[in-house]
């Protein structure tokens, strides 16, 4: 079953939700995770990892996005890309890596805390400046507005492509990410797993 009401998001509107969704301001608001069980009349349910069913109202401004499966080729230089990382070993070693569709470029760049697991791990949007091949695993130097991370990439890494998505995308049974208001008990935002993906997020 499909959301029956079709969203209409100014793309400015679009990019705004970006901004939120992807900024260190986010953390302040409640990320749900889990799979879509129904989706109708501007509001969706969803069955989270502990099992329990919430049902989720869409802000009539809910920006909807979609991950779909990408690989190490799709991480070069130039490109703008989210990563979630953890410390190890004293270096940043990615989770996941989110690259960016091109109009997306540039939104929410910065270096900040994140909440992927309980332990600590770090968001980074930045651009890529620069891909260095050791062993299977790749390096990336990250260029962002203030500041600049090293970040390895190892072959387990999650790697998807990131853009906005219609509301036919909202499809019962897709895994999904979301970011709820602060001030409303609504979903600002909507990421959408395809081909059987979940929003490493």
């Amino acid at each position: 079953m499909l959301l029956s009401r079709v969203l209409r998001v100014p793309f400015a509107a679009a990019t705004v939700l970006v901004a939120l969704l992807f900024s260190a301001p986010a953390l302040a608001q409640a990320h749900i995770r889990g799979t879509l069980t129904a989706a109708k009349d501007g509001t969706i349910d969803v069955q989270t990892a502990k099992g329990e069913t919430v049902s989720i109202k869409l802000a009539s401004d809910a920006g909807l996005f979609l991950v779909t499966k990408a690989d190490m080729s799709a991480i070069q230089t130039g490109k703008f890309v989210g990563i979630t990382s953890f410390e190890e070993n004293g270096k940043r070693v990615a989770r996941e890596v989110h690259v960016f569709d091109e109009t997306l470029r540039g939104l929410a760049e910065g270096h900040y805390p994140w909440d992927l697991e309980a332990k600590p791990n770090m968001m980074t949007n930045a651009n890529i400046s620069k891909v260095e091949e050791v062993g299977t695993d790749r390096v990336l130097l990250l260029n962002y507005k203030g500041g600049e991370q090293k970040i390895t990439i190892p072959t387990s890494a999650t790697v998807v492509a990131f853009d906005k998505a219609p509301a036919d995308q909202l499809a019962v049974g897709r895994k999904v990410f979301i970011v709820m208001k602060k001030d409303a008990p609504e979903a600002a935002a909507v990421v959408i797993g395809a081909e059987g993906v979940k929003p490493p997020m």
